[in-house]
C-alpha cells in the first residue's frame, strides 16, 4: 500500500495573504481539514483546522500556518509514512509526484488502511504487507534475506490443550519475533501459525537470528519448536528471475523440510 493509494486528492491551496476566516470558509466548502500554502506556485506552509482555531479569523496565513511542511512521495509505503509522522509528531504529509505536490495523507487516513492489513491477534501485518515489500524490492533489484517460520506440531497443541492455549502460543512467539526485529526489519504473520521476515542483515545476523527463533517456547504445559526456512540470491541463484510468491513457496518447502530434518 503506497502513499498514493492513501492521499486525499486534489490538493487544495490557499496564498499566504489571505485571511484565516478565508481559510476557514474553503475548509467548510471542500469539507477538509488543513490547505497547503503556496505563493507563486511554490510551497511555503501548511494550515489545519487546529491553527484556524487557534488564530484570530482576521489574521493572515502566514502568521497562523506551519511553515516548510514535510513531504513524502507518492510511491513512499504507507507504513513508511507514518514513521515519518510518528518520529516528526505531526498529522499529515504533503504528497509530491516528480517534485510537484499533488496531494495531502493524514495520519488517521493511514491509520484506518493499515487496520485491514493487522492480524487482531498478533497486531502484526498480515501477507499483504510482506508481499508488497517483497516485490518492491525485487522490482528494484534490492538483495534481501527471506525467512519463512512455521510452528511445529501446532495443531497437536491445540488438540491437546485447547485453542486458548494455542493462541497464547501464537501471541508469546509473534512478541518474541517483535523481540528480535528491528525497525529496518519487516515481519508478518502469513497464516495460522506461519510467519514470514524481509531483512537485510548480514548472513551472520540471520543465522544468530534463527538460533533465536529455534529455540523452544512454552505456555503453562505446552511448548513447540519452530522450523525456519531461509533464502537470499547467494543460496538461489534464480531468486531475481522469481515472483516473490514463488520465493515464498521455496522458503516455505526449506522450513518444511527443516521440520522432517
Amino acid at each position: 500500500m503506497k502513499v498514493a493509494d492513501v492521499m486525499s486528492a486534489p490538493l487544495r491551496t490557499v496564498s499566504s495573504g489571505k485571511s484565516v476566516l478565508h481559510v476557514s470558509e474553503l475548509m467548510a466548502e471542500y469539507r477538509i481539514g488543513s490547505l497547503v500554502v503556496a505563493d507563486a506556485g511554490r510551497i511555503v506552509g501548511i494550515i489545519t483546522s487546529r491553527d484556524v482555531r487557534a488564530a484570530h479569523p482576521n489574521r493572515i496565513v502566514a502568521d497562523a500556518m506551519t511553515p516548510d511542511p514535510i513531504s513524502a512521495s507518492h510511491h513512499m509505503f504507507a507504513w513508511e509514512a507514518l514513521s515519518v509522522m510518528e518520529k516528526k509528531r505531526i498529522e499529515r504529509l504533503v504528497v509530491t509526484k516528480a517534485g510537484d505536490a499533488v496531494g495531502i495523507v493524514t495520519r488517521e487516513a493511514i491509520v484506518s488502511r493499515l487496520a485491514e492489513w493487522r492480524d487482531n491477534m498478533t497486531k502484526m501485518y498480515r501477507s499483504p504487507y510482506i508481499h508488497a515489500v517483497g516485490e518492491d524490492r525485487l522490482n528494484r533489484r534490492v538483495p534481501f534475506q527471506l525467512l519463512f517460520l512455521d510452528l511445529n506440531r501446532f495443531g497437536e497443541v491445540n488438540k491437546r490443550y485447547g485453542h486458548p492455549v494455542g493462541d497464547d502460543m501464537i501471541r508469546d512467539y509473534a512478541g518474541k519475533l517483535k523481540s528480535l526485529c528491528n525497525e529496518d526489519d519487516h515481519v508478518c504473520r502469513y497464516a495460522g501459525d506461519e510467519f514470514a521476515i524481509i531483512t537485510t542483515r548480514p548472513d551472520a545476523d540471520v543465522r544468530l537470528m534463527i538460533d533465536s527463533l529455534s529455540q523452544p517456547i512454552a505456555v503453562g504445559p505446552a511448548s513447540l519448536t519452530a522450523s525456519v526456512g531461509w533464502l537470499n540470491d547467494k543460496i538461489d541463484p534464480e531468486f531475481f528471475q522469481l515472483p516473490f510468491r514463488e520465493l515464498l513457496s521455496r522458503a516455505s518447502l526449506k522450513s518444511s523440510q527443516a521440520k522432517i530434518g
